[in-house]
């Protein structure tokens, strides 16, 4: 007989603590958005304003809390033997009824924000395949009845005709103790912060600072600071010697800034077996547990750079089904990242999602046409543009040597880009490599295919390059400047594998 603290076949409500979260959650996304603005009018009111001011802040901080509570009350789910859907009903002022089918559910992870830390409860997600975000989301569990629902979801979506694994036999009181098989130290934390990610942290701290800077600018504003001290000030500070410790400064920054993200995002990570699957936890700030099963896996991908080939380290994703209305950013959060494994690690799971460790095959280049267009784009119309400037006879002549620096490193990019394109083709793998620094392995199974596009322009028939993207559920590969014959070829040997196979694509 099924306890009543995990009977999900009637509708529930959520821990009564979602109250509080719902409240403080709303509370600080408010805080935020309106803190500069308050600011600037508290600072310019009167004694007499302030006191209206703050008599508003506090009816609207009632008005939070009166909705958190009718919110908690909407907001109820169940799980639906019998049509085999999970449903969720919502909404204070609009009512929302979303209905999940089972078979639909790809993924379920239980998280925890530092908030719901501090309160005690976990966050459950459900995504489906085909959707452009988290489909369906509890916010306040507890730990143990978000696991036994996350058990009963994944059982349900991946065995849909087996009414028997529904009911998870396993009791909540005798859990099985999964021993990890890839578990990360702070030693190796390190070396992932200092040798990976720089991209990603540079985009973070050029939008910290933009914020910094608007922030800046209306604190000056608010205090009528003069503007032209202000440049007068900084252009007197300003020397050779300042502007090279700066970038010494601004390159430790970025260092201990990535290694400090990286301790906060992947505190803790570990990986371990559960079934045919993999579970993922990290998170020092907030905790993640992601849910990954092998055959949902559309592109498998591992990257490593140079340092990390000395260290014996890479970084791994695995990307499953997004849309294309997804932006970058919520296709990336969507992926499942195993960062800090080794060349074993690798291996194991890779023969986890393939049963086997994918061999590259026939190895295809592009054509030296490749280099023409980027040197084109990156070293031929900046020049050109260069040299129309310095017709106006402004005084560049001083700025030929970065130019030439520029054109070294442009140069040397495109090079390293270009011998790193390739495409590797067997008859069960399709393998892209990539990447200039970080040397990226895209790999896809022939059967997981959604559609073929090749293309070729006007100018390339008589030199006989096209170029072929592959299109699967979870984004693009793309090869370009091949040889056409042979990418008709390709196109038609993996169109007869799609439509031949017994595979599901997921």
């Amino acid at each position: 007989m099924e306890s009543s603290n995990y009977d999900f076949r009637t509708p529930r409500k959520q821990s009564a603590t979602g109250i509080i979260f719902m409240f403080l959650n709303t509370l600080q996304k408010l805080i935020r958005n309106l803190a500069i603005p308050l600011f600037v009018i508290i600072f310019k009111s009167n004694i007499a304003a302030r006191y209206y001011i703050f008599l508003a802040l506090g009816i609207l901080i009632i008005l939070v809390a009166i909705f958190a509570y009718f919110k908690y009350h909407s907001f109820t789910f169940y799980l639906d033997e019998v049509d085999k859907k999970f449903v969720i009903n919502e909404g204070v002022f609009v009512k929302t009824n979303l209905t999940i089918h089972l078979d639909k559910i790809q993924q379920v992870n239980i998280n925890q924000s530092l908030l719901q830390r501090i309160i005690g409860f976990y966050t459950l997600q459900i995504d489906t395949a085909g959707s452009d975000k988290k489909e369906g989301t509890i916010r306040a569990m507890d730990k143990t009845s978000a696991e036994e629902l996350k058990k009963r979801l994944l059982n349900r979506a991946e065995n849909p005709d087996n009414t028997e694994e529904f009911r998870f036999v396993e009791s909540v009181d005798e859990p099985i103790v999964a021993i990890p098989f890839l578990k990360l130290s702070p030693l190796t934390l390190l070396k992932i912060g200092a040798t990976s990610n720089y991209g990603q942290t540079i985009a973070l701290v050029i939008a910290f600072l933009a914020a910094g800077f608007q922030s800046l600018k209306d604190i000056i504003d608010i205090f009528e600071v003069d503007k032209n001290q202000v440049g007068q000030a900084f252009q007197q500070g300003v020397t050779l010697l300042s502007i090279a410790f700066m970038i010494i400064g601004v390159l430790i920054f970025l260092l201990i800034f990535n290694i400090v993200r990286t301790f906060i995002k992947y505190f803790d990570f570990e990986v371990y077996r559960q079934k045919n699957s993999l579970v993922v936890n990290s998170g020092l700030l907030a905790k993640k547990n992601t849910f990954l099963n092998a055959y949902r896996v559309q592109i498998s991908i591992y990257t490593q750079n140079y340092f990390q080939k000395k260290m014996n380290m890479l970084d791994m994703r695995m990307k499953q089904n997004s849309t294309v209305t997804q932006s970058n950013k919520e296709t990336k959060n969507s992926d499942i990242e195993i960062p800090g494994c080794n060349s074993i690690e690798k291996d194991q799971i890779l023969t986890m999602i393939f049963n086997e460790v994918p061999k590259e095959g026939i190895k295809m280049e592009p054509n030296y046409r490749y280099v023409f267009l980027s040197l084109f784009f990156w070293i031929i119309i900046p020049f050109t543009i260069f040299l129309f400037i310095n017709n106006w006879r402004f005084p560049l002549a001083d700025y030929v040597p970065y130019f030439l620096t520029y054109t070294l490193f442009a140069t040397a990019m495109i090079y390293y880009s270009y011998r790193n394109h390739r495409l590797f083709v067997s008859e069960d793998y399709i393998i892209k490599q990539q990447g200039i620094w970080d040397i990226e392995h895209q790999i896809i199974q022939p059967h997981k295919i959604q559609a073929i596009t090749i293309k070729q322009m006007l100018w390339h028939r008589s030199a006989n390059i096209g170029h072929i993207t592959c299109h699967t559920a979870a984004g693009d590969i793309r090869f370009r400047f091949g040889n056409y014959d042979t990418i008709k070829n390709l196109m038609n040997y993996w169109l007869y594998q799609v439509e031949s196979s017994e595979k599901d694509w997921m």
